[in-house]
């Protein structure tokens, strides 16, 4: 049985403040397994978007497509409760219902005084657990018969519905449920269960379905193989090969291959994951029920999905949605279109001669920029692969000497022997903790989760730390969502160049680094009191940094300027519109 743990800190701590609140979160896959991903996601943004006091997040992953050992979970015990041996987490929150009964099993061993939010497992699985009278729950209710009704009102014809789960003790359990609520249908429809198949068997079979089918695409965490499957992968092959439509169960399976119907949202569930943990934590939040159901949503179909199996607008729900259907601009306009084609055309034959010159320009800058772009796009997931590799493996794997180092040190009590093993522990707990601090500077997960201000804050604080430079952020209040993604990263690696210049090059002893909205953009500025640059032309030329920085800049519709005198330090200023460039 695999285990991971890993600790990520959201935002910087500051001595002066309020200590985070620290929210241990078990997941029953893994924090990036399908279906619960999506969930995760929305919950961890939206509690730290609505805290008033900073969160750190610790996610541990349970790997439960099968039954752990007794030893497997005496590790991962002692694993979290060293992990937490100066203090409780504040609040658990339980992601998945193996997470749940793992946790609700083990509680008075770990932590029997924290609040717990049981999340993201269905009703029926609820009425199992041995649930506190103090602890949340957000549950969901799959409507199983409405599934199959939805199905049937939009192929009546259907004789056969294949069912794709797993073999996974999850899997069993909903196997038994989709046998039992779908047994009234029986009489109308033959069902066809794959759960002791492998995956290659499960596209065969839905690649040779006989007529009037249709596929349901319940759950597949371990095919009858024993083999384990990311969700999202799993249904891009079923869909890739079926010769009968699909139908899911989840809001983010909507526009990858499912037709559509009723549908259990992962936003909202992530929404309410988070409120059911600010009341956890203390916070005034609004009043929910202590165990609180979340239906399924209206229908939401796939305008594709119908197209391709010929499914009639007309025999959908009443209120129903479509999505993913372009409007088709040559119906609604085509005398509009063929006359701005003829004006057009007449146009092009009057200046062809004077445009092929400027076009090939255009496109040739063109070309360079979407390069330019590509490289540094391909760079940044690099980084982020490299970064969570180090994270997620190379420092779970030093960890787990550390906790081996301990056992032996134990062991051997104080003689020589342990006190060589102490040694080795605390080296192993030193290079744990350089590998973490590696993978932060190749991709800070701070920026993606609270967004530049505070990755910006971290980063000085990093430096102000490591180095003996005085450096001072100062920023005005950004909201996360006005600062795209890219326009973020794009200001978040200047600042760490012109940082990283500071320290190699500029025997400076402040640095201020600043970030202010201006002109529809924002404006990062980095001041410091070194040597200054010498020669600044052909520095600014030969600087592989100084390059890289204004192609960044250049590539999001920006601007960087550089200020240099020798005995006068150095300023960078870099402007960078909010608006994405494309």
């Amino acid at each position: 049985m695999a285990w991971a743990l890993l600790a990520v800190c959201v935002v910087p701590f500051d001595a002066n403040a309020e200590g985070p609140k620290r929210v241990l979160t078990l997941h029953s896959f893994g924090r990036d397994f399908a279906p619960y991903d999506t969930v995760t996601s929305v919950f961890r943004t939206d509690l730290a978007r609505r805290s008033p006091q900073p969160i750190n997040f610790v996610d541990a992953n349970l790997d439960f497509s099968r039954t752990p050992s007794d030893a497997e979970e005496r590790t991962f015990i002692e694993y979290v409760r060293m992990r937490f041996e100066d203090a409780p987490p504040d609040a658990i929150v339980t992601i998945g219902p193996p997470a749940a009964g793992f946790y609700l099993k083990h509680r008075e061993e770990l932590f029997p005084g924290t609040p717990l939010v049981i999340a993201a497992l269905d009703e029926r699985l609820v009425r199992r657990l041995p649930v506190g009278p103090n602890d949340a729950v957000v549950a969901a209710k799959v409507d199983l018969p409405g599934v199959i009704e939805n199905m049937l009102r939009l192929l009546p014809k259907t004789q056969l519905i294949a069912i794709v789960t797993g073999s996974s003790d999850l899997e069993r359990f909903w196997s038994t449920e989709l046998r039992r609520e779908v047994a009234p249908f029986e009489k109308r429809v033959r069902f066809e269960w794959f759960n002791d198949l492998s995956l290659a068997q499960m596209q065969e079979r839905v690649a040779r379905l006989p007529p009037n089918s249709a596929v349901l695409f319940g759950l597949l965490i371990l095919d009858g193989a024993g083999i384990p499957y990311e969700r999202q992968a799993a249904l891009d092959s079923l869909h890739a090969t079926s010769n009968s439509p699909i139908f899911g169960f989840y809001e983010s399976e909507l526009g990858s291959g499912v037709m559509g119907g009723p549908y259990t949202s992962q936003k909202i569930g992530g929404e309410h994951i988070a409120t059911a943990t600010l009341s956890a934590l203390g916070f005034d939040a609004p009043a929910r029920p202590r165990v609180e159901v979340l239906g399924f949503e209206s229908p939401v179909y796939d305008a594709r999905e119908l197209d391709r199996w010929g499914i009639p607008h007309k025999q959908l729900p009443p209120g129903s949605e479509i999505r993913f259907a372009p409007p088709s601009i040559w119906e609604e306009h085509r005398m509009a279109v063929l006359a701005t084609i003829a004006a057009l055309v007449i146009q092009a034959a009057l200046i062809v001669a004077l445009l092929i010159q400027r076009v090939e320009r255009q496109k040739a800058e063109r070309e360079a920029v979407h390069l330019g772009g590509r490289i540094l796009t391909a760079q940044e997931e690099e980084r982020r692969r490299l970064a969570r590799e180090l994270h997620d493996d190379v420092t779970q794997r030093l960890a787990a000497l550390a906790i081996d180092a301990a056992k032996a040190q134990r062991a051997v009590g104080l003689s020589v022997a342990g006190g060589t093993m102490h040694a080795i522990r605390q080296h192993l707990v030193k290079l744990s903790e350089d590998v973490h601090a590696l993978s932060y500077r190749l991709h800070p997960s701070v920026l993606e989760d609270l967004g530049l201000v505070a990755a910006l804050k971290a980063e000085c604080s990093r430096i102000g730390r490591q180095e003996p430079i005085r450096v001072d952020f100062d920023s005005e209040p950004i909201a996360k969502a006005s600062i795209p993604i890219n326009t973020a990263t794009c200001v978040f690696r200047v600042a760490q160049e012109a940082l990283r210049n500071v320290v190699r090059h500029a025997n400076a002893n402040n640095v201020e680094v600043s970030l202010r909205a201006r002109d529809g953009g924002v404006t990062l500025a980095v001041h410091d009191d070194g040597s200054g640059l010498a020669a600044l032309p052909d520095k600014a030329h030969t600087s592989l940094g100084l390059v890289s920085m204004r192609e960044r800049v250049r590539l999001v519709g920006g601007s960087l300027e550089i200020d240099s005198r020798p005995g006068h330090g150095t300023s960078v200023i870099a402007w960078v519109p909010l608006k994405e460039t494309t």
